[in-house]
C-alpha cells in the first residue's frame, strides 16, 4: 500500500473522509478528483507534503476519468448520492458513473473497489436502490478485477442518519415511525468501513470478484435505533406511527427543498431490509479484529443533544 497511487472517488463523503486519512497515514498518495478542491483541505492537514494530488473533477465530464485511471494503481469508487440534485441524478452517480471507472479499470487493468449498497434491488420503486444495482451488474458484466462492498447504514460522528435522528430527537415531542419501525438494519461503524476498504485493497486477490456485504455485528429494527436515540439523550421515548399515504405524500413535498430532510424514494428505501446476519464473521475477518458495538460508540457523540441544564 505504502507509495502506491489509490484514485479515490468521493474522497471528500463521510466514508471518504475516513478513508483518505487512512490512506494518508499508511504512505498511500492520493489522488483525489474533486467538484471544490476546498473541501479536502482537512485531509490534506493530515498527510505529507506530494501526498494528495486534489483534482478538480466534473461529474458530468465523464470522460475525464480515463486519463486519471491510467496513471493510479489502485480505483475507489465511494460517490453516493442520499437525495437527487437538479445536475446530479441517481443514474448519473451510481450508474453512468460507476459504468465509466469500471470501463477504463478493465482497460487498464487497474484493480477497483466499489461502494454500493446492501439491499440493493430491481425490484423496488426506489431509484436509489435501483440505480445502485444498475451500477453493480455493470460492474460484474463488464469488469474482471473489481471488489464490490455493499454496507447497511453506515454510523458515526458526521453521518447523516443517526445525527439527523438525534437532532429531531431533541426538538420535537416525538419521532416517526414508518412501516411500524419495523425496518431492519444492521449498521457498521464508520472506522469498520473504513479500516475493511483499506484491508481489501491490500488483499485484493483474495477477494477479487466478489460482492461483500458491509455489516455491524448486531441487527437493529428501526424502532429499537430510535429507541437507542431517545435512551442517549435521557428523554423518554414518543413515537407516531406515520401512515404510508401521509409519508409518500411528505416526501414528495419534501423533496422539492434544495437539502431535503426526507424524500420518497428515503421513504421506499427505508421500507427495505439491509441486513445479512452471516456477514458479520466475515467483516470482522477483514478487519481482523471485533467489530464496533453500535449503541456505545452512538452514545458518545449523542451526548450533544442532551439538555443541559
Amino acid at each position: 500500500m505504502r507509495n502506491k497511487n489509490i484514485l479515490v472517488f468521493g474522497s471528500t463523503g463521510f466514508i471518504g473522509r475516513s478513508l483518505t486519512k487512512r490512506l494518508l497515514a499508511n504512505g498511500s498518495r492520493l489522488i483525489c478528483p474533486v467538484r471544490n478542491p476546498n473541501r479536502v483541505k482537512r485531509n490534506i492537514l493530515s498527510g505529507d507534503i506530494g501526498q494528495i494530488d486534489v483534482v478538480e473533477f466534473d461529474i458530468q465530464n465523464l470522460d475525464a476519468i480515463e486519463r486519471l485511471i491510467e496513471n493510479c494503481d489502485v480505483v475507489v469508487n465511494l460517490v453516493g448520492l442520499l437525495y437527487e440534485k437538479n445536475n446530479f441524478s441517481f443514474e448519473l452517480a451510481h450508474f453512468l458513473l460507476p459504468k465509466k471507472i469500471a470501463t477504463y479499470a478493465e482497460k487498464y487493468h487497474k484493480p477497483f473497489v466499489h461502494i454500493s449498497s446492501l439491499g440493493s434491488t430491481y425490484q423496488s420503486n426506489s431509484n436509489y436502490l435501483v440505480s445502485k444495482k444498475m451500477g453493480e451488474e455493470f460492474i460484474q458484466s463488464n469488469n474482471n478485477n473489481y471488489i464490490i462492498i455493499r454496507p447497511s447504514v453506515v454510523y458515526g460522528e458526521e453521518d447523516n442518519f443517526i445525527n439527523q435522528f438525534g437532532r429531531m430527537a431533541k426538538i420535537l415531542p416525538f419521532l416517526p415511525l414508518f412501516k411500524k419501525g419495523e425496518t431492519k438494519f444492521q449498521p457498521i461503524y464508520v472506522n469498520d468501513l473504513s479500516l475493511m476498504i483499506f484491508n481489501l485493497i491490500n488483499n485484493f486477490d483474495n477477494y477479487k470478484n466478489q460482492n461483500i456485504s458491509a455489516v455491524g455485528q448486531e441487527v437493529f429494527t428501526f424502532k429499537e435505533i430510535l429507541s437507542h436515540i431517545f435512551n442517549s439523550l435521557q428523554k423518554k421515548e414518543r413515537f407516531i406511527n406515520i401512515p404510508s399515504f401521509f409519508a409518500i405524500i411528505q416526501g414528495k413535498i419534501m423533496e422539492k427543498l434544495p437539502k431535503p430532510l426526507f424524500t420518497y424514494d428515503q421513504y421506499v428505501t427505508l421500507s427495505h431490509h439491509s441486513i445479512d446476519e452471516n456477514g458479520a464473521t466475515k467483516v470482522s475477518k477483514i478487519i481482523e479484529k471485533d467489530l464496533s458495538n453500535m449503541k456505545l460508540v452512538t452514545a458518545q457523540y449523542l451526548k450533544k443533544f442532551i439538555d443541559r441544564v
